[in-house]
């Protein structure tokens, strides 16, 4: 379900109540780099060890997961491009599978409007329960799950990690949460090739930004 993954509840925190993005113009983009790196976690794709990393897909068995298949289909197009151009590609635009994946679900509302569509919410339930969870993870790290870091990882890659749970976490400033982000372990396997992922795509979401 979309609400599992990680672009989903990404999704979620960059989206307001009205429906629309919040705290960043590149939602589009963050939304790719959480569906990348979660299909790494899949061992569907590889990134070479170049300076600007390529993907490559390497199992185009299906996940039965609207957001991930969908992106997994656009990356067999873009193989061997550069990760920074693939995050920005038209064809990785994935707001429209993930926004309907919760309005299925009844968690947002779809409202088509002259030149963009919003999803407003419906039922925060899911949005709350996803705050308290990585709240929680960053007052004991001893909770949080690789899924979890990899949110918190992408929120501070953006510059928004305070903007965003700063009333679930009111208790820190934004320097302190930076700091708890990037001392947040996670023992996990895969967490080494991870960390690394997440520094190739700190680094390619801050030049999109710029360049963007």
């Amino acid at each position: 379900m979309t609400t599992h993954t990680i672009p989903g509840q990404l999704f979620l925190l960059l989206t307001n109540d009205a429906g629309r993005q919040d705290s960043t113009s590149y939602r589009r983009q963050a939304l790719a780099a959480a569906a990348i790196t979660e299909l790494m976690l899949y061992e569907r794709l590889t990134l070479t060890e170049e300076r600007s990393p390529k993907i490559t897909v390497r199992d185009r068995t299906p996940l039965d997961l609207p957001v991930l298949d969908q992106a997994l289909g656009a990356l067999e197009e873009l193989q061997g491009k550069a990760l920074g151009s693939v995050i920005g590609h038209r064809s990785m635009d994935l707001t429209e599978v993930i926004g309907e994946g919760f309005a299925a679900v009844g968690a947002v509302q779809r409202k088509d409007g002259w030149f963009t569509t919003s999803w407003p919410t419906h039922d925060d339930t899911y949005e709350t329960s996803l705050r308290a969870r990585i709240a929680g993870a960053v007052r004991d790290p001893g909770t949080a799950s690789l899924q979890d870091r990899i949110l918190l990882d992408l929120l501070r890659a953006l510059g928004i990690a305070h903007r965003i749970l700063r009333d679930d976490l009111p208790e820190l400033s934004r320097r302190e949460l930076d700091q708890r982000i990037r001392a947040l372990e996670v023992q996990h396997p895969a967490a080494r090739a991870v960390k690394k992922l997440m520094d190739d795509m700190t680094a390619v979401m801050i030049t999109t930004s710029v360049a963007t």
